[in-house]
């Protein structure tokens, strides 16, 4: 396998290797939402208790939300060259005794050390690159650990696209290190959104270039297998599905087609190739076949399940082309809004496989983004999926967390005004339940008006009702991705 390791991280390291100048904005006007793509300090969040502002904490909720996400975009006049490339900041709420306590501490990877000593941009990233002279060894040297949170066997660890996971010390935020999965695979980079089946087994994807490889990793931590897949073509991959018996990727038309400075501009959309759906027996690594769709573009899925018939089901948002790409999020940290490049609308849609390979495309009417299932129905038949969406004019981010009913069609949602952006919100099992609606939806809010960021807890089965608990800290931090609950 050593060769197989070598493989990939010189096909990763190529990708790293594009380099640009970052971006620089000025002026001191800009707008109250701003806020969200300001420098967290650099020492973190101590830990501080959040103020309850309305309703009560649930008895039976305990635990911490772990966050991801982006948290320095500034050294002096320089900004970062897109939102994506942000140094990672792991955020923790923990819930308990009716309250909340809020702490935050910055992902202490190689690139964030590096530049935080030079006071400057230094590692290329998504739209981003320093300084050339910024000496690239491996795939870790510009992991930015800013994307997502991944909890397993008592664990903690903070994702990004190419790189390795990084372990975090669940209480304190403290960095521990790179995580090797097994030693022939030390270094080789690891997806930001594992898929976890119900009774803990995980598998993920590496990526590099048009070579995958799929991670098989058992319940209590160890590989089980570690299969390469050449999916034909570099294309953007940031998710990808799973169901009960099947791994799913879905490879868009949004293709690596030159190798020019930022990788993003290496990209090109190409629709007339279509989206192409590889699927993967799980009992089998080796038993694959391909299916065709119409184009779309995606960032994220939901879940994936199958009918009793073999129909498969794909839930994902998707976009009739590539958002935040080329030119997208690059001003949002300075306080820049361009709705016709940083904002386009995505549905919730849902992509159906027949045996014969025949795909249909049902887009519902609900917009949003970071689509998330009740963890315990992973990969099952799942019918309800959480989104964030609607905008605000003028204005970046969601207003509107929506649970939308598969079953039924229905959309139940709760608006919070165009005074607040709304981030991802998680689903979390309510103690001693198994029903899918037996559970609370979580999330942060960062609040314009006040310039402050906020919790919520609503009750699955009652979104419109608005939250049950609603806390507020005495400040901001900085706009996220992804996070995770862990149940005390």
């Amino acid at each position: 396998m050593d060769f197989t390791r070598r493989t990939f991280l010189a096909g990763a390291g190529a990708t790293a290797g594009l380099l640009a100048a970052p971006g620089a904005f000025a002026g001191p006007d800009v707008p109250g939402w701003q806020v969200g793509w300001t420098n967290a300090p650099a020492s973190g969040y101590a830990p501080a208790p959040m103020r309850l502002i309305s309703g009560a904490l649930p008895d039976e909720f305990e635990g911490s939300l772990y966050r991801n996400g982006p948290a320095w975009f500034r050294y002096g006049d320089d900004y970062t060259g897109h939102w994506f490339d942000g140094d990672g900041m792991v955020q923790r709420i923990a819930f308990g005794n009716g309250k909340a306590v809020h702490s935050g501490q910055f992902v202490q990877t190689h690139k964030h050390k590096a530049e935080q000593e030079a006071q400057k941009f230094l590692a290329t990233g998504f739209g981003t690159a320093g300084d050339p002279s910024y000496s690239i060894m491996a795939v870790d040297d510009v992991n930015a650990a800013n994307t997502a949170i991944l909890s397993a066997n008592g664990d903690l660890f903070a994702l990004w696209e190419a790189g390795s996971a990084m372990q975090i010390d669940p209480a304190t935020l403290e960095t521990i290190g790179p995580k090797t999965w097994s030693d022939d695979l030390k270094g080789m980079p690891f997806l930001a959104h594992p898929k976890v089946e119900p009774n803990g087994r995980i598998w993920n994807i590496a990526s590099s270039g048009q070579i995958l490889g799929i991670y098989d990793i058992a319940p209590g931590g160890k590989v089980d297998r570690f299969e390469i897949v050449d999916i034909g073509k570099t294309a953007y991959l940031h998710d990808w599905a799973m169901s009960e018996r099947h791994l799913i990727l879905l490879v868009q038309p949004w293709i690596q087609t030159r190798s020019l400075p930022p990788f993003v501009n290496s990209l090109e959309w190409r629709p007339e190739e279509g989206l192409q759906i590889l699927i993967i027996d799980k009992d089998d690594l080796s038993s694959r076949r391909w299916v065709e769709a119409p184009a779309f573009s995606f960032y994220h899925t939901g879940t994936a399940c199958e009918d009793a018939d073999g129909t498969l089901h794909i839930d994902a948002v998707l976009y009739d082309e590539p958002i935040l790409g080329e030119g997208g999020a690059t001003g949002l940290m300075a306080g820049h809004f361009n709705p016709a490049v940083d904002q386009h609308e995505g549905y919730l849609s849902r992509i159906s496989v027949s045996p014969d390979g025949k795909t249909r495309i049902d887009r519902t009417s609900v917009d949003g983004e970071f689509p998330a299932v009740h963890p315990g129905y992973m990969g099952q038949n799942c019918r309800l999926t959480a989104v964030v969406g609607g905008h605000a004019p003028g204005r970046p981010i969601a207003t509107t967390v929506t649970v939308f009913d598969w079953h039924t069609g229905t959309a139940d949602n709760f608006n919070f005004g165009p005074d607040r952006m709304v981030e991802e919100h998680v689903m979390v099992p309510k103690p001693g339940r198994t029903g899918e609606d037996d559970a609370w939806l979580v999330g942060t809010v960062l609040n314009i008006r006040t310039q402050s960021s906020e919790v919520h807890i609503f009750d699955a089965k009652h979104i419109s009702s608005g939250p049950l608990a609603s806390f507020s800290a005495d400040y901001s931090w900085p706009l996220g991705f992804h996070g995770a609950f862990v149940s005390s």
